[in-house]
Parts: C-alpha cells; structure tokens; sequence
C-alpha cells in the first residue's frame, strides 16, 4: 500500500465504524480506545461499540451520521493498516514520554528502573502487539492476577449435566460432542442451551442443519417435557401448549438464548463467534462443524483434513474468549459396530485430537436403544482423566435426557 499523507488517522477510524468485517479485525487484535487522540470520536467509537453489544450489529452510516452530524466517507485505509499507523503513533507520543519518566526515575532512584522497564513494556506491549500471549521473567505478579480472574469467574458454562459439570469444572475452549448421524447430538445441544440459559450464561445456538423454529421448538418441548413426536404430529394437546407456556415463561425469567439458523456465506468460524460474542453471549453451540463455512464452502463440500486444521485452530484462538461447543460426526467406517467407536473414526479426526480440549462421544448398541440408554464416554481430554458415563433418554412419553451412573472401565 502506498504511502497516505494528511489522513487524520482519528476521523478515518470513523469509516471503519459501520463495517462488520472491520470490527471483527478490531476484536481479534484486542483495540483499545486509548489509542485514540481526539475526545470526541473516543465518544463516537465508545458509542458505536455498545450499539454493537445491544443491536448484534455495527451501526449503519446512516445511524451514524445522524446521531452525531457526521458526513461518513468510505475507508481510504484497510484496517490493518489503520490499527497499525495508530499503534505506530502512540509509540512514538506515549513511547517517549515513557522513557523520559524511566531517565527521570534512574536520577532518582536507578534500583527502581528495571522494574519499570517490565512494567512500562508489559504495557505498551498490550497496547502496540498484535493480541497474543507471553509470559516469562518478572511475570508471577502478572499470572497470580490472571488466578484471581479465573477464580472470581468461577466455574464454565455447563455441558449440559451436573455430574459432568463437577468432572469437567464446566466447558472451557473447545468441546466436541462426537455421535453418528441422528444420535441425540443437537437435542444434547438444545439441553446444553436449557442449562446456561438458566445459569445466565446467554447461550448462542448455532442449528447450520437445522431450521431455527424447530431448533427452538425443540428446546420448548423438552423444557415442559412434552414428546417430541406430538410436534411432528400436530397433535400437541391444549394442556401441553399451556405446559409450553409456562416453562417457556419460567425460563424467560432466568436468563436468555438466541438460536440463529445464518444463511449459507454468513457461516464462517469467526462470523459465527464474532456475532456472539457482539452480542453478549456466554457460549456458542455450533451444529455442526461440517456446515461451517471456509473459503466460500462448508467443510463438509471440501471434505479436506487440513480444512479442519484451518477451522478448529481459529476456533481455539476464539475460545480464549469464550468457549465453543461443537456437534460433529463419526465417518462411515462405523457402519456396524456395536460399541463406542474411537475418535480417529471421525471426520477431520487429527485436528480433533489436537485442538478439542474435550471430545465426548455419545453412542448406543441396538441393545441400549431398546432400553433408551446410550454411552456418553471422554474421547479426547487435555485437563482430566478420562470418565464414561450412561446417559439416560424419553423421547416417547417425554422428552427427557439424564446422567446415570458412571461406567466404569472393563
């Protein structure tokens, strides 16, 4: 690109307001507002990003322009290259005055100056590197303080089942639920969403092969414990609706959720995520990973391994904001088997094996559906041992998924 001269780096931020794709950029490098010169588009960008937080996307031009008289312009910069000029100019105003007050400093007191300089270096390089992590010499006081945040949080957003959530210490990163075709995984979705709606987690709901209204029907039923199958018959009763009813305003008063079906080219790793996280979520389901979009194509119309690579490594760098759950499946090399197949039986299984900080497989012999049980069993864990529990289902007189007792290895 080259060389502009006179942007006022400030006002052309300003072009950028409107622009999902922008704000994208913007997140992933952690921007922050300091470093913005002029009072007043400080106010206009503080004031764009909650229109961001509230509404689930960027304001328009035109909301823009009216709500503070400005005359928007297209960008003559990429954002990129705007992040980068405003972090070179603060380096070059913040930096200086920053060394001026370790000279002053090293007159005063020169036993004081090496803690300084980690201490103003740690800051400016928050502020001027691109978002990562380092740690090292002189960090202790640094990662106790990430402790002390991590603790305050508390527990992650619940896998759906409390014996599950006391094993795991709630989700963290990136879960996989991992099944063969029609196997329970999105009503295990929907259940995940019930538990963190109730939590107050703000769960997003991803249905990529389902349609939103059945996704949300779904979570309806299962919450009044209605079966499935009068939905699908027409034939839900006049007590059952007023059933619906209630729970549906029961939860309300808990908490939120947001089941979104996006069109197909809006399916990407980071618009997903990104548009929930704009919008406040807690957590995102994803169903399922194959619908997830890369280069133009669902992974599954790709159906390359290194596709997978691409998708799950971006999602691990997302998931240290919030975390991801995931329903994907088994390959048809499982056709037949009787019991719980193992994770390289999986479509894109070595970026499973090297990105999921938990793959958990559901799966149920012929014998196990007869007595509606199945096998929810650890197939991947970074944190902790591995553990198989029985998961109990009603999906003809209700509409019901449990923990049972741990099953314990042979």
């Amino acid at each position: 690109m080259p060389e502009l001269y006179n942007l006022d780096l400030d006002e052309e931020l300003i072009a950028h307001l409107s622009d999902s794709e922008s704000w994208l950029v913007l997140r992933e490098e952690g921007f922050n507002d300091v470093l913005i010169n002029d009072v007043e588009i400080t106010d206009i960008y503080r004031w764009a990003y909650e229109h961001l937080q509230v509404e689930g996307k960027p304001p328009s031009p035109s909301v823009l322009s009216d709500e503070f008289d400005l005359d928007i312009r297209d960008p003559e910069t990429g954002i990129h290259d705007l992040i980068h000029r405003l972090r070179m100019r603060y380096l070059k105003e913040e930096g200086r005055e920053a060394l001026k007050k370790i000279v002053d400093l090293y007159h005063e007191d020169p036993t004081k100056v090496a803690k300084e300089l980690l201490k103003t270096g740690h800051h400016l390089s928050d502020l001027l590197v691109r978002r990562g992590e380092v740690y090292g010499t002189g960090d202790l006081d640094r990662a106790m303080e990430m402790y002390a945040q991590k603790t305050q949080k508390g527990r992650g957003p619940s896998h759906g089942f409390g014996a599950l959530d006391d094993y795991f210490h709630g989700q963290n990163g990136i879960s996989i639920l991992l099944g063969p075709p029609k196997t329970w995984k999105s009503w295990l979705m929907v259940n995940g969403t019930i538990k963190n709606t109730e939590e107050g987690f703000y769960p997003w709901l991803y249905p990529l092969e389902l349609p939103a209204k059945e996704t949300d029907m779904r979570l309806r039923m299962m919450l009044a414990n209605v079966p499935w199958w009068k939905y699908m018959r027409d034939c839900i009763s006049k007590d059952e609706q007023e059933l619906l009813r209630e729970s549906s305003e029961w939860l309300d008063e808990r908490g939120a959720y947001r089941i979104i079906t996006p069109p197909q080219g809006e399916r990407s790793i980071d618009r997903l995520v990104g548009q929930a996280q704009d919008g406040g979520a807690g957590v995102v389901y994803i169903d399922q990973l194959q619908f997830v979009e890369v280069d133009g194509k669902s992974l599954g119309a790709w159906n390359e391994p290194g596709k997978y690579f691409e998708v799950l490594d971006r999602a691990r760098n997302l998931s240290d904001s919030i975390p991801i759950t995931f329903a994907h499946q088994f390959n048809r090399s499982i056709m037949g088997r009787e019991s719980m197949p193992d994770v390289k039986q999986a479509k894109g299984s070595a970026a499973i094996e090297e990105m999921a900080t938990l793959c958990l497989g559901v799966w149920a012999s012929s014998d196990m559906r007869k007595s509606n049980r199945a096998e929810l069993s650890t197939l991947v864990s970074r944190n902790y041992d591995f553990r198989n529990w029985e998961l109990l289902y009603d999906l003809t007189n209700g509409c019901t998924f449990e923990i049972g007792h741990v099953i314990e290895d042979e």
